[in-house]
């Protein structure tokens, strides 16, 4: 197999069997989802090998339960606040994967790249960007147009950073499983909470991990559920540990019943499992969306600071919401001035979203939008 590749793009050969491949996988939920294309044709491209994928701890469960990972290593580097003790963990997790055949990098983060240089494999792929390139020995320029990065959907990007091993394009669609002991802890919760009946079940996903920029304001949320009540709609907030006080505000505010999902018992094999049930997921731009896309769940995305042209696949059951304002995107996490991307975004819109994507058979997501922004 010959890839391009090596410092300064240079031709060189890919061994023809790699036993053993060590995956560092990206530090965000979303992202993460996204690399499943990757994780599938690295799989096809190398069915014998043992691959391990390196996750942080708290994302240890996303992709539990598909064939492409042998082997999960569940990391918590970032644990320690300072560098110095980032370092030791990292080179600590680095060295326990010694004898690896390659590492395949898809963070763009030179730490990420030092994590891979310390597993010692011979072949390190990675793209070059951030001045990591000494630290790899398969670089991959970056796409970039007049010398400026140019985004891509992730999928895309990470799919085609493995094709460099030779690995075949087994498509760009989302992929997760639920667990058995997920599906039980569900099944209960749903239960205690009086969920398991005919109405729609709409889940509202009201965090963010990126940034307060991203948070759709609490009132309009609750505005939102009231609605969907008004229906004869079931509404849960899915929300995970930290959030608590986020989702609080919206079913105070909203004053009609909502069920709260979500707090420190929200795992990610739980939280798979609960978007796979529900009917309709509004939801900022954030690790949520993603997860119902691999589960083809109707999915309507309040999207404000951020560009679409890192998600603009896999969008046929998600729908994106935003306002045309000057200064969207920004990719700024705290807004410098009134938040107009996501607070002139109407409740009352996103109602009208909703009602179509529960009553109509045809309803289907951005699709017009797709490698396009």
């Amino acid at each position: 197999m010959l890839s391009t590749g090596g410092r300064g793009s240079t031709i060189s050969q890919v061994p023809d069997s790699l036993e053993r491949i060590v995956v560092v996988l990206p530090n965000h939920l979303g992202d993460v989802v996204m690399a499943t294309p990757a994780l599938r044709a690295l799989r096809a491209g190398y069915p014998g090998a043992r691959i391990e994928g390196v996750i942080r701890r708290p994302l240890d469960g996303a992709l539990r339960g598909l064939p492409c990972v042998d082997v999960w290593i569940a990391h918590d580097i970032y644990a320690a606040r300072a560098w110095p003790g980032q370092l030791w963990r990292r080179w600590r997790v680095g060295r326990g994967l010694r004898g690896a055949d390659a590492a395949v990098v898809l963070p763009n983060s030179s730490a990420a790249a030092l994590l891979a240089r310390f597993t010692g494999a011979p072949l390190r792929l990675g793209y070059a960007r951030r001045g990591r390139s000494p630290l790899l020995t398969r670089v991959i320029p970056a796409p970039r147009e007049g010398g400026r990065f140019v985004p891509q959907a992730m999928e895309r990007y990470y799919l085609d950073l493995v094709r460099h091993l030779g690995c075949p394009d087994r498509g760009t669609e989302l992929e997760l499983a639920t667990e058995p002991a997920a599906e039980r802890a569900c099944e209960a919760l749903l239960a205690e909470h009086d969920l398991q009946g005919q109405a729609p079940l709409v889940g509202l996903a009201p965090g963010a991990g990126f940034g307060p920029s991203k948070l759709w304001p609490v009132e309009h949320y609750a505005a939102l559920a009231r609605g969907l009540v008004a229906d004869g709609v079931r509404v849960a907030l899915v929300h995970g540990p930290g959030e608590e006080a986020l989702a609080q505000q919206i079913a105070a505010g909203a004053g009609v019943p909502i069920a709260d999902l979500g707090g420190d018992a929200m795992t990610l094999p739980l939280l798979k499992s609960v978007v796979s049930r529900l009917s309709l997921l509004v939801c900022n731009d954030a690790g949520a969306r993603h997860v119902a896309a691999a589960f083809r769940i109707p999915t309507l995305v309040l999207m404000g600071p951020t560009s679409l042209a890192y998600t603009n696949l896999n969008l046929e059951r998600t729908r994106v919401l935003r306002e045309p304002v000057e200064c969207s995107p920004c990719q700024r996490k705290v807004c410098p001035i009134d938040h107009r991307c996501m607070t002139r975004l109407s409740p009352g819109r996103v109602l009208d979203e909703a009602r179509a994507a529960l009553t109509q058979p045809d309803w289907r997501g951005s699709v017009d939008l797709e490698l396009r922004a």
